[in-house]
């Protein structure tokens, strides 16, 4: 489910009593990881306070993502905290943080770190996989969950893809569906500003009645490039979040013949 997690660094429990000792915490656990080996904890923990001094990564809903870059790593590293009583992270909505996710990573590599970072907080919308993880009873526990469970048993060639297509008119929704989306590549996906057939209809005499001119929609296209194996699910979570009456959005989903390149976010 969270592309480079190291399960030697999730940890159960914390001595810290404040924010800047669970980030000092932190640093000392993300060196176990042997990507981090070229950096050191002092660095970390340096980084990742001059991050927090921009804007509090907790997010709210009890989870905070504390994260940095180094211009010498090649690969991140994903780590996590589990805090059943809860710690103040600063967060948006002046709760306890009980999950803290941390991202150590590549400056390079930014399409992966915001895979990375939408990955993680599709947990603050599972209230289920939130609940087990606050209650795992050690690390390893807390690894499996966050291990990708593959819906489909069919055998889907690797590099096979589709391509989303989806259109959306619920201002609502449009943030959760991006993020979704965001979560499922890393930079394969574009958003397009739109007009409602009904904004160039208004305008011809034939059908100028249907519509007043101060009226006007909400109207986005995204459009993703995803792995084939993941289109049931991703398909499965939009329709979570889209509205009760089905309305406001339309998803359709093509077999690609031919797919090269990336793109950056």
């Amino acid at each position: 489910m969270i592309d480079s997690l190291r399960p030697e660094c999730i940890r159960i429990g914390s001595e810290a009593r404040s924010k800047e000792a669970l980030l000092k915490e932190i640093s000392q656990l993300a060196c176990e990881s042997a990507v981090l080996k070229g950096v050191s904890a002092s660095e970390i923990e340096d980084a990742l306070v001059k991050r927090e001094e921009l804007s509090s990564t907790g997010l709210g809903s009890g989870v905070a993502i504390p994260h940095c870059s180094f211009d010498s790593l090649d690969d991140f590293t994903v780590g996590l905290v589990i805090l059943k009583d809860g710690i103040d992270f600063d967060s948006i909505d002046n709760e306890d943080s009980h999950l803290i996710f941390f991202i150590i990573g590549s400056h390079q590599n930014r399409n992966k770190h915001i895979k990375i970072l939408s990955s993680i907080s599709k947990i603050m919308k599972d209230k289920e996989l939130y609940s087990k993880l606050i209650n795992a009873s050690d690390p390893a526990e807390a690894a499996k969950l966050l291990t990708r469970e593959e819906v489909e048993t069919i055998q889907i060639k690797p590099f096979e893809k589709c391509q989303f297509i989806l259109h959306i008119q619920e201002e609502e929704i449009f943030s959760d569906v991006l993020e979704m989306m965001s979560g499922e590549v890393e930079g394969d996906v574009s958003v397009l500003d739109s007009s409602t057939a009904g904004s160039y209809l208004n305008k011809l005499p034939l059908f100028s009645t249907f519509w007043n001119e101060s009226s006007s929609s909400f109207s986005k296209v995204i459009i993703a490039v995803i792995d084939k194996r993941l289109m049931n699910d991703t398909i499965r979570r939009i329709n979570l979040v889209r509205p009760a009456e089905q309305g406001g959005i339309l998803i359709s989903v093509t077999d690609l013949l031919y797919f090269d390149g990336s793109i950056d976010f």
